[in-house]
């Protein structure tokens, strides 16, 4: 295939804002075509595909498509970075690039403005550890552009937050949009690790929850899930609750349906808090966790999971079991799905 040829394919054509959603629909379907690179339009986005897909929020029309090897970014970086290594992989929100922990150790400004061309982006930073405390906060290296705020569209969802402020894990985009497709319609959440709405937008903007308790205690997080609420226009349908759970979440006794426990390695320390959220007929706990993969293999880390909910006093079925990402060297982000039946 020449390099830049124009090639005739079925065009599927959706609004921007549900661009993420579409190419997640056709790429599950195997009918996202990776030959050709998609076309911005205005106000809509068009992914080139092998064949029809039924969308009831887009049209399909045939257009033509610039083959990948005119603008592979891969390709476009090394050629920027002659002399250097290039990262292999990297994450854009919005405008700004971010580059894996100790990419380009010995960039200058020239690097950053040649890495934000290649990549067609404005800012560039470089992850850091995350801070180990209570709050998780980001602590990534901002290398061009002194801002970190971002306006990240992803499901049909915006999320609006400062990126050198807060996490925002691209690993658990399948655990975002399964959040948002859980029969939840009309119900009561309780999110007792808000964060910046990694699942409350979702379950609120996708799943039709008529109403979900955010408990954070980051200002930053607090901050960007409210312009969140804002952006989505779904303010009215979340309550946050400032501060410590061990101290808000009690005054939510009997309230939830389903609570989220969306605390890495673990959210143990919240489970009563939990079990006391959910109805006096119990109701669906999402528990995130961290196994080993030994423990997942041999079936002992939910069965000890399950054993330490029905110690509290409660009825326990496994659901669901989500193996999201890899957290580690045999070390797996998964989540329980847990029905819960109080006693």
């Amino acid at each position: 295939m020449a390099d830049g040829e124009s090639l005739s394919r079925i065009a599927l054509i959706v609004p921007s804002e549900r661009a993420e959603e579409a190419r997640i629909l056709a790429s599950e379907a195997g009918l996202l075509d990776n030959s050709v690179h998609p076309l911005r339009l205005e106000g809509e986005i068009a992914w080139p595909l092998l064949s029809e897909i039924d969308c009831n929020y887009g049209r399909t029309q045939m257009m033509q498509f610039d083959s990948r090897e005119k603008i592979d970014p891969h390709a476009r970086l090394a050629e920027a970075l002659q002399g250097m290594t290039p990262p292999s992989r990297w994450q854009i929100l919005e405008d700004l690039v971010l580059l894996p922990q100790d990419s380009l150790p010995e960039g200058n400004e020239d690097t950053w403005q040649a890495v934000a061309k290649a990549l067609n982006c404005r800012r560039v930073a470089r992850q850091a550890e995350v801070n180990p405390g209570p709050m998780r906060s980001s602590r990534i290296e901002m290398l061009l552009g002194n801002y970190g705020w971002v306006n990240h569209q992803e499901n049909g969802i915006r999320y609006v937050f400062d990126a050198s402020k807060v996490m925002f894990s691209s690993g658990n985009i399948t655990e975002r949009r399964r959040m948002g497709e859980v029969d939840a319609a009309g119900e009561v959440v309780v999110d007792l690790y808000a964060g910046i709405g990694y699942y409350t937008l979702p379950l609120i903007c996708n799943a039709g929850v008529s109403k979900v308790h955010a408990c954070e205690m980051n200002p930053h997080s607090i901050d960007a899930l409210t312009k969140g609420l804002i952006s989505n226009m779904v303010g009215d349908r979340c309550l946050i609750h400032r501060g410590d759970n061990q101290e808000t979440a009690p005054m939510l006794k009997d309230c939830a349906d389903r609570v989220i426990l969306g605390l890495l390695p673990s959210s143990k320390k919240a489970w009563p808090l939990a079990v006391n959220c959910l109805k006096p007929e119990g109701g669906i706990l999402h528990v995130h966790m961290n196994s080993d993969v030994d423990s997942l293999n041999d079936g002992s880390f939910v069965a000890s999971t399950v054993q330490e909910f029905e110690n509290l006093g409660c009825q326990v079925e496994l659901i669901h079991l989500e193996d999201v990402k890899s957290y580690s060297p045999h070390v797996r982000h998964v989540v329980l799905d847990l029905k819960v039946t109080k006693l």
